[in-house]
């Protein structure tokens, strides 16, 4: 794509996004959906996947599961050997990449149009022909380990494990994507198997892809990749969000900040209210520079260098959190002010000007998203995966421009709430 082209290409997305978007909904000969823009602008192929599981499903004793699974899934097959694997994925182009999250587990996946062959078979070994060699379980295992001591003395990830603890009475939303080092000792092969077993699963399965690629040969690929998975006769457990911790917990840590993650009750994704939010949030943590708590607490009382908030939806429910840091002597009166906006947000909801703001700020933000394929197949996927209807793009900016001030300002009133919110502090804070 020549500069000139990628400009007007652009100027069109902006110009009207919603139609932007041409894309197929297909379906393979072996019964596996998955929605497809081709786009011959550039020689690449991408494909976003997700299954429906994820670090929750892991059993209490062994957390860290799915996420040692996933790890290991480009460490060797019965073709290759983790090193030759790596070397083959390397000179053809391929990026193969997996990750666990409470929810999903997801893939992604970028070839060279050219080496698209290649570059599927990889794939497919990847997937239905992981081995999990003892050597290469260690091998991880160690890795991970590494990572979780690392962890151990770092007060961001403390604060935000913590924070999970303490904040949700399931217990399934407890977990730790990693594991702790206890429960990764307790990880045998037989899991790593049983957890592959249960988490790719042909049900389960949400498919977006993008490039320059045609219908009929994605359709092929995605049999050959995809195709021989088992269907789960086990519905996997999704977050559904019961009661939730209110008020602050402290663990204390030698340091000259302290690191304070808080949150409370949001909204699931498929809300008819959650655009609102996504407005009332932007303009109260959502929005950077742009934010009242950053403007109040950054710019006018210089308590903070940053300080967010964002919303967190699943399938069925969701969350608002956000963080910052602040000297250990201003943590009482940091939080005070976040309270107070909190409360201001309710009480008074926002002005037009912040609505208007917000407004424009995600009709861009959805353009940005449409550049490159892999923003393509992404975005393919999450309406897929949550389930938003084939007429989301050509909705999206018809619904944000139907919400008025009256809206946003009762779900403003509805759902934030300065009394439900709870701190989770690491640090030596000074009340």
């Amino acid at each position: 794509m020549n500069f000139f082209f990628l400009i007007f290409f652009i100027f069109l997305l902006y110009e009207n996004p919603s139609k932007a978007i041409d894309f197929q909904s297909l379906e393979s000969e072996k019964g596996i959906k998955f929605w497809l823009i081709n786009d011959k602008s550039l020689p690449l192929i991408s494909m976003s996947f997700s299954f429906k599981g994820g670090a929750m499903n892991d059993p209490k004793e062994k957390t860290g599961l799915t996420n040692l699974m996933t790890s290991l899934l480009d460490e060797g097959t019965k073709e290759f050997t983790s090193e030759k694997f790596k070397l083959f994925v390397k000179e053809n182009g391929v990026k193969i990449y997996f990750s666990t999250r409470k929810d999903k587990v997801e893939g992604t996946f970028q070839v060279i149009s050219s080496q698209k062959e290649q570059g599927f078979w990889l794939l497919h070994e990847s997937i239905n022909n992981a081995l999990f060699r003892p050597e290469q379980i260690n091998k991880v295992k160690s890795q991970i380990e590494a990572s979780i001591k690392i962890d151990e003395s770092d007060s961001s990830t403390i604060a935000s494990d913590k924070f999970n603890e303490l904040f949700f009475s399931d217990e399934s939303m407890q977990k730790k994507v990693k594991g702790t080092l206890g429960s990764i000792k307790n990880i045998l092969r037989a899991d790593l198997m049983k957890s592959y077993k249960k988490n790719f699963t042909k049900n389960n399965l949400v498919i977006g892809i993008a490039g320059d690629i045609k219908s009929d040969l994605a359709t092929k690929y995605i049999d050959y990749v995809f195709g021989d998975l088992p269907v789960s006769k086990e519905k996997v457990k999704q977050p559904n969000i019961k009661s939730l911790k209110s008020g602050q917990e402290v663990v204390e840590m030698e340091t000259p900040q302290s690191t304070v993650v808080f949150g409370q009750r949001g909204l699931g994704r498929k809300s008819p209210d959650y655009f609102k939010a996504r407005i009332v949030n932007y303009v109260l943590g959502g929005g950077g520079f742009q934010s009242r708590l950053y403007k109040e607490i950054r710019e006018k009382n210089g308590l903070v260098y940053s300080i967010y908030s964002y919303l967190m939806p699943y399938e069925k429910d969701g969350l608002i959190v956000g963080g910052f840091q602040t000297r250990n002597k201003t943590v009482g009166e940091t939080i005070d002010k976040l309270r107070n906006e909190w409360l201001k947000i309710k009480e008074k909801g926002i002005s037009k000007k912040e609505l208007d703001n917000a407004k424009a700020y995600y009709k861009g933000s959805f353009s940005r998203n449409l550049i490159s394929t892999l923003s393509l197949s992404k975005l393919l996927m999450t309406v897929q995966y949550y389930d938003l209807g084939e007429n989301y793009f050509l909705e999206r900016d018809n619904i944000i421009d139907n919400i008025n001030i009256k809206d946003v300002n009762e779900v403003a009133t509805n759902l934030f709430d300065e009394d439900q919110l709870f701190f989770m502090i690491v640090g030596k804070p000074e009340f």
